[in-house]
């Protein structure tokens, strides 16, 4: 059976090609609502689906969102990745997902084929250490885009082009470390990303920040990679350590601070399959805010970033907008967001040592 037409459309509700094209393509000329219902309800009886790139030059976009993310079994990266695609679609437009697992050559490649699918714009969440050099054709591949009309927002990592909706790792971390601390805490084990990763290196740096001004050493410093295999890793040396110290010191469990919830979440799966009690014998702090972390067992205690609002944020830049609908947060490049410190029972408050 050959496929419906758009001048098959045309011809049952008894209007022009023209007409029946401004409707079903999405031109901004579209003729009175009796027309326009009348070729839709042929078109729908017809199942005719209209050709995306003709819908494209009506509208002179292509209504498509590019959205690169590291790693999409990360609850982190697949909680932006739902909202975004949740607000994208209620525009009416639609989401290319790509994931790059943080490799250069991968991003550089996704950058490209979504440029040639001619999206309208790109949103890059993650942050990564590729080096000056290398980052520079990523910066490259941004700058011809935006040049050529397209937008560009990054989460978590500037490129100089675009917008940016920043995180402040570091303060952030320095104030959960605070909080710890006053809980009763005193021993600390530390987690760092075997990746370099700079969001994470601000996390655990913001951390240390906070022992140090307590005079507070911490126990042990592991580095693992930022995902729930690395958590696992990690909780075995930390078993490790505490056989070497006799378990549980007088100064109360160790309290373990992971970069991120995906990497706290493996340390405390880890830590239940090993039989090491949390939070008796080892409490656990993570990074991030992702809803896993509060169905956790035991619930993880978090920096909980807005996700919802970041994502939101992210949209509301790249969307196209009529000339006259003003936009809310003005000209800025960049928003900066704090998250907030909340504590659950996977770091419930010991007595001070």
């Amino acid at each position: 059976m050959p496929a419906v037409r758009l001048s098959d459309v045309a011809q049952d509700a008894g209007v022009s090609l023209a007409t029946a094209s401004r409707v079903l393509n999405g031109s901004s000329r579209i003729p009175g609502k009796a027309v326009a219902e009348k070729v839709q309800a042929s078109a729908m009886k017809l199942g005719y689906v209209a050709n995306a790139q003709a819908q494209a030059l009506a509208r002179s976009r292509s209504g498509l969102i590019g959205l690169v993310v590291h790693d999409i079994s990360d609850p982190y990266f697949a909680t932006f990745a739902r909202a975004i695609q949740q607000k994208v679609f209620a525009s009416q437009s639609q989401v290319m997902l790509t994931q790059t697992e943080r490799d250069l050559a991968t991003e550089a490649q996704a950058i490209r084929s979504l440029v040639a699918q001619q999206v309208d714009a790109l949103i890059l969440v993650g942050t990564h250490r590729y080096g000056p050099d290398a980052d520079s054709e990523i910066i490259a591949l941004l700058e011809n885009f935006t040049r050529n009309g397209g937008k560009v927002v990054s989460i978590g990592q500037s490129y100089g082009v675009g917008r940016t909706i920043v995180t402040e790792n570091l303060a952030a971390a320095q104030e959960l470390a605070t909080s710890l601390i006053v809980a009763g805490f005193r021993r600390f084990a530390t987690l760092q990303s075997s990746a370099g990763i700079p969001s994470a290196a601000d996390r655990t740096g913001g951390f240390h920040a906070a022992l140090a001004e307590s005079d507070i050493e911490p126990e042990l410093s592991i580095s693992g990679a930022l995902d729930r295999v690395g958590g696992h890793a990690v909780a075995r040396q930390i078993a490790d350590h505490l056989e070497q110290v006799h378990g549980r010191s007088a100064d109360g469990p160790l309290c373990v601070f992971a970069p991120a919830d995906v990497m706290a979440l493996g340390v405390l799966a880890e830590l239940r399959r090993l039989g090491i009690g949390v939070p008796g014998q080892v409490a656990v702090a993570g990074f991030g805010g992702v809803p896993d972390a509060a169905d956790s067992c035991p619930a993880l205690t978090t920096i909980a970033l807005p996700l919802e609002l970041m994502a939101a944020d992210a949209v509301e830049w790249v969307l196209p907008r009529d000339a006259d609908e003003e936009d809310e947060t003005g000209e800025r490049a960049e928003i900066r967001v704090r998250g907030d410190v909340v504590l659950r029972e996977s770091t419930e408050p010991v007595a001070a040592g």
